[in-house]
């Protein structure tokens, strides 16, 4: 008898099948918790970003409201310095009269006199709302009219050149914030180049953050603005730098009783002349203040329109918007190349200089013949003032003030009552041309 097995080939066909299928159950049981983990992944990344971006608006909220609650302060304590007074101001004019509507301190008996002569103060600015009032309070009230034209990134402190960020309200541009918030004469100019992101290490080796110096960009777009919507409101245009104390009703004692120039017939650029460049180059009025004329604003505007635009080559003596470029040396290359302009220096008969490029007690310093002829006096005629003779009696601007309280002193020294307790601060020397200041302007009278 015979004994019959299975054959081998059909058991491992049995086994094969029996395999896939348990296969094919595990690869369906781990697709259904991928798609589970995957549908809870999903949402706890959606409720993740919901969760963000409601923080991150929370945080922007935050941040532009404490700015905001910062620059809306201005307002207020601009009133507190004016106390018992109220501020007239309808398009950037400014005026503070007292109940009874006497104009105080416009100087009635300077815009009596110079009716066409208008002076319109123009302030290159990042903003800072300590310096907007102090020049509000103090010169600012004897313009004409007076503008701020500022950069459009709002953020950040400044001690004079550095700038010390705020690590919580950060950068954000002046449309981040209600309108309302800034105050009516401030301009904002949308810049190509940044003014926050510059470093510079001191003499101890430690970096800090700076004002990047893209002044000449804001100045020829600023300029071109004010041709635009301003040039009814005056006929002398003046670029004041914020560190520098303003004389309008000095500015207008120069054209008009000095100089008798027409606004609207002539070329003019004046200021503190410095030519210490190699020769061939073109005399440069120094950026603490420069005036000129209607007329010279009018063409120099359109040739500023008209000018190529975005180069990043070094200086190479061509009127252009160029990183990096010298306000005042590109200024007074476009005058000259485009409108035979030259910077006209502002000095009496005497020589003496209307604006200076350092303190004021400084300058009454300086002596040609100890110091010799350094950059400041190169290019000078011989005879120039020196010493106590160094400035006219009727200043147009003293520079280089970057603290508010040396402003607000200066205004007491100069137009406060006799011998109040800024003024008994200065050294001999400097309460004698003081004096003389005083005297011209007929402040005491």
């Amino acid at each position: 008898m015979i004994k019959r097995t299975k054959p081998r080939k059909r058991n491992n066909i049995h086994l094969l099948r029996g395999f896939f299928f348990l296969l094919a159950i595990l690869l369906l049981f781990l697709g259904g918790l991928a798609v589970h983990f995957s549908g809870e992944l999903t949402i706890s990344q959606q409720n993740n970003r919901k969760g963000y971006e409601k923080n991150f608006a929370i945080k922007e909220n935050e941040a532009v409201s404490r700015k905001k609650d910062d620059i809306a302060q201005t307002s207020l304590e601009m009133g507190a310095l004016s106390s018992g007074s109220r501020s007239n101001r309808q398009n950037g004019n400014i005026s503070i009269v007292d109940d009874k509507g006497t104009n105080h301190n416009s100087y009635q008996r300077y815009d009596d006199k110079y009716p066409k002569d208008r002076v319109y103060c123009m302030i290159p600015f990042i903003w800072n709302t300590d310096f907007y009032k102090v020049i509000m309070s103090t010169w600012g009230q004897r313009c004409d009219s007076i503008y701020f034209l500022t950069d459009a990134i709002v953020g950040g402190k400044l001690q004079g050149d550095k700038i010390i960020d705020d690590p919580k309200g950060g950068y954000l541009h002046y449309t981040a914030f209600p309108p309302g918030t800034f105050p009516e004469n401030v301009i904002f100019i949308n810049m190509t180049r940044s003014w926050n992101d510059c470093h510079e290490t001191n003499k101890h080796g430690v970096e800090f953050k700076k004002v990047c110096r893209h002044i000449w960009e804001k100045m020829w777009r600023s300029w071109v603005y004010v041709d635009e919507h301003h040039s009814d409101r005056a006929e002398w245009f003046c670029k004041v730098d914020y560190d520098t104390f303003f004389f309008p009703e000095n500015l207008k004692y120069f054209v008009r009783d000095y100089k008798q120039w027409d606004p609207y017939n002539e070329h003019h650029y004046f200021g503190h002349v410095i030519q210490h460049r190699q020769s061939g180059r073109e005399p440069m009025v120094a950026g603490a203040t420069a005036c000129w004329s209607h007329k010279t604003l009018k063409e120099i505007a359109q040739v500023y329109r008209d000018m190529p635009k975005g180069s990043t080559s070094g200086e190479r003596g061509r009127c252009e918007d160029r990183a990096h470029a010298t306000e005042e040396v590109t200024t007074s290359l476009c005058l000259k190349k485009h409108l035979d302009v030259d910077a006209y220096p502002a000095r009496d008969d005497e020589l003496r200089e209307f604006v200076t490029i350092a303190k004021i007690k400084e300058v009454l310093t300086w002596n040609r013949t100890e110091q010799g002829e350094w950059w400041f006096w190169k290019g000078k005629p011989e005879g120039a003032g020196e010493m106590e003779e160094c400035c006219a009696v009727r200043p147009i601007g003293l520079h280089k003030y970057k603290m508010t309280n040396e402003i607000l002193e200066m205004e007491n020294q100069f137009f406060g009552e006799r011998d109040n307790s800024d003024y008994k601060k200065l050294n001999a020397r400097t309460k004698r041309y003081v004096d003389k200041v005083r005297k011209a302007m007929g402040i005491d009278e």
